[in-house]
């Protein structure tokens, strides 16, 4: 799941499990690790070109990936299932209190919560989960999942959906624009999704460096972005001798977001009639980027596609300063200000480093009609990466030298809120309403195979 986005297996399904027997439970975790579905980085094969290449020398080429699994657990899932943590080497202080405590409403600055589900008790309610369950498919693939008997589990499932991927394999959100763009690469442990690492390489030319990060922003027990080891908490019983429990596992950041489709067309309506004459919509301002994924300082032809390393390879600070093409509290300025924060260019790229996050959610329409992203960020530490960004850069009002502003898209601020746009004719903001809704969240460790195996016999 760290090295790759599966972006070939286009069916996704999550499903959001609480504990009923702890023994039914493990017993189920153990069919489970014997389906061969939870796979290593080694058996997740090399872009397809590569594949390609390397045809002649190697006849035995990997056999492809029709189906695989991840799962996460929350504090309070390992503890039902007999995990405790030790005093030497405890979980930090943000997983173990959840994202639905209290504390971590207050410091998310989540307004309101009313959430269907959550990994803690806390305000706003919704059922307590204790096991992610991500499922990724072929498209026609079938399940190869044990069954999930209600006497062990208690489930809410997130839609099925493969109707998100458009005629060329590229992901698409509801409101239409390409998904999963700017991602970092994970020194050693790289995936580019189909492009080969010298073609990757060679379309982002020297911007390439900016995206790759150090694994130990990602895994635990590897070096980080400050050349240190990040830390491995450890559980009572573990006795392995290649390291801590923790150890090649992941804090996974989950939000269930609902995206209101309608609201956000008429919105691009209302204000079509500047925003054509500039060639972007409304909506590709407030985003950030075009709907094709191209950045809105893109300087070929926008109609034409680009390979995703030559569309991710950009900067703010000298071409767009002052943000006349992407305005400053655009949604993926925000989430990745790159070199738009620090006091020099090198400083900024360094700053953004640290506080990354490699995305592995996906888009999901249920039979309600209810549709938008379920979003999982991958990162080691929950504090400097996962809500630092939510905090300081999404949330905040006064990102940048902006002034009651948090991001257009995903912020929480009351409605009517103000979006700014530099050059507007008739002055430099435009009304919003909320275009997505929370409808749960939680913090989920991500175990190593090793791990996992100790939590189903433990």
């Amino acid at each position: 799941m760290l090295k790759s986005g599966f972006g070939s297996l286009t069916t996704s399904c999550f499903r959001l499990l609480t504990i009923r027997d702890e023994a039914l439970a493990k017993a189920w975790l153990a069919e489970l690790l014997d389906t061969g579905l939870i796979v290593s980085a080694k058996q997740v094969g090399k872009p397809k070109q590569e594949k390609q290449e390397k045809k002649k020398e190697n006849e035995k080429a990997t056999k492809p990936l029709d189906a695989v699994v991840a799962i996460g657990f929350t504090y309070s899932g390992l503890a039902k299932l007999g995990c405790r943590e030790t005093s030497d080497h405890p979980f930090p202080t943000p997983f173990r209190s959840g994202m639905g405590s209290e504390l971590r409403a207050r410091l998310l600055r989540d307004d309101d919560r009313q959430w269907s589900w959550t990994d803690r008790e806390g305000p706003g309610g919704g059922e307590v989960v204790h096991i992610l369950l991500a499922e990724w498919k072929a498209r026609g693939a079938v399940s190869r999942l044990p069954e999930i008997k209600s006497s062990a589990f208690s489930v809410i499932e997130v839609g099925e959906d493969s109707d998100f991927f458009d005629g060329d394999g590229k992901l698409r959100e509801p409101f239409g624009f390409r998904d999963g763009l700017a991602q970092p690469v994970i020194r050693g442990l790289r995936d580019e999704d189909g492009e080969t690492l010298r073609a990757a390489r060679d379309e982002a030319g020297d911007l390439y460096g900016d995206r790759l990060v150090e694994p130990g922003e990602f895994i635990l027990g590897y070096r980080n972005e400050y050349d240190e080891l990040t830390f491995c908490p450890n559980v009572e019983g573990w006795t392995s001798a290649n390291g801590r429990f923790t150890l090649n596992g992941s804090y996974l950041a989950v939000r269930q977001f609902e995206q209101d489709v309608t609201a956000f067309r008429a919105f691009e309506m209302a204000n079509a009639d500047f925003f054509a004459a500039n060639g972007v919509s409304a909506g590709e301002k407030l985003m950030g980027r075009r709907k094709n994924g191209l950045p809105l300082s893109w300087k070929g032809d926008p109609t034409v596609p680009a390979p995703d390393s030559a569309a991710d390879a950009f900067r703010y600070r000298v071409d767009d300063a002052d943000g006349f093409m992407c305005p400053k509290g655009a949604h993926v300025r925000r989430s990745n200000p790159r070199d738009s924060l620090g006091i020099d260019v090198q400083s900024s790229i360094k700053s953004s480093k640290l506080h990354r996050l490699l995305r592995r959610g996906r888009p999901y329409r249920e039979s309600s009609g209810r549709q938008g992203i379920f979003f999982i960020a991958c990162n080691a530490d929950l504090e400097r990466q996962f809500e630092f960004i939510h905090q300081r850069w999404l949330q905040n009002r006064r990102f940048g030298t902006l002034e009651s502003q948090d991001d257009p898209v995903v912020g929480s601020q009351p409605c009517p809120k103000t979006f700014t746009i530099p050059g507007l004719a008739s002055g430099r903001e435009v009304s919003l309403q909320h275009f997505t809704q929370t409808l749960g969240g939680g913090y989920f460790f991500l175990p190593g195979i090793a791990a996992l195996r100790f939590i189903a016999r433990a």
